[in-house]
């Protein structure tokens, strides 16, 4: 029995070990800021982002005078969990801004939510699948769509929350469940 013991501390050891090692690659998500990466496209020439897992992903954009639309893939095995604003500047309700989420990645999909009345401020903190009653949504693409409308240009950032097995986790778990055996 003190043998058998011995193997499964080392073997526990081994995968404490992996977890440790791959855990600052689990952490890092996607950020886009549109400061740094460039200007969101029209939705007619929207691109897929690549958002996923591991979290957390962020995206951050200026809406102006011309729409600013990306496209998110959620892969197999993935699910896209919330999309939450967490930023609107300036702080103020008279700047406002519409937004579209399409079931798929043009505008002539079926829409998911619109808010033709503008959000601004008000929205901070609220999760927008939720919002809509949309709930996660599995795998797929999805484009998200935001205009100007009339008011100065605001600022805006949201927090994208996608779970399943990332590559990283898939390959820890492996590894260690070939150390067990």
């Amino acid at each position: 029995m003190k043998r058998s013991s011995s193997g499964t501390r080392y073997v526990m050891l081994a995968a404490l070990g992996l977890l440790v090692w791959s855990a600052p690659l689990a952490q890092a998500g996607y950020v886009y800021d549109e400061a740094i990466h460039g200007d969101l496209p029209h939705p007619n020439s929207a691109f897929i982002l690549p958002f996923g897992t591991p979290n957390p992903n962020t995206i951050g954009f200026t809406v102006d005078e011309t729409s600013d639309a990306w496209i998110l893939q959620v892969d197999p095995g993935e699910t896209l969990k919330s999309f939450t604003l967490t930023s609107f500047v300036p702080s103020d309700p008279a700047y406002t801004a519409t937004f579209h989420m399409y079931d798929g990645p043009s505008q002539g999909d079926p829409v998911l939510g619109e808010l033709w009345a503008s959000f601004s401020v008000d929205f901070l903190g609220v999760d927008f699948l939720e919002y809509y009653g949309i709930g996660s949504l599995g795998e797929g693409q999805y484009l998200f769509d935001f205009w100007f409308d009339g008011t100065p240009d605001p600022t805006v950032e949201f927090d994208i929350n996608i779970t399943g097995a990332s590559p990283v986790e898939a390959a820890t778990w492996a590894a260690i469940k070939r150390l067990y055996r």
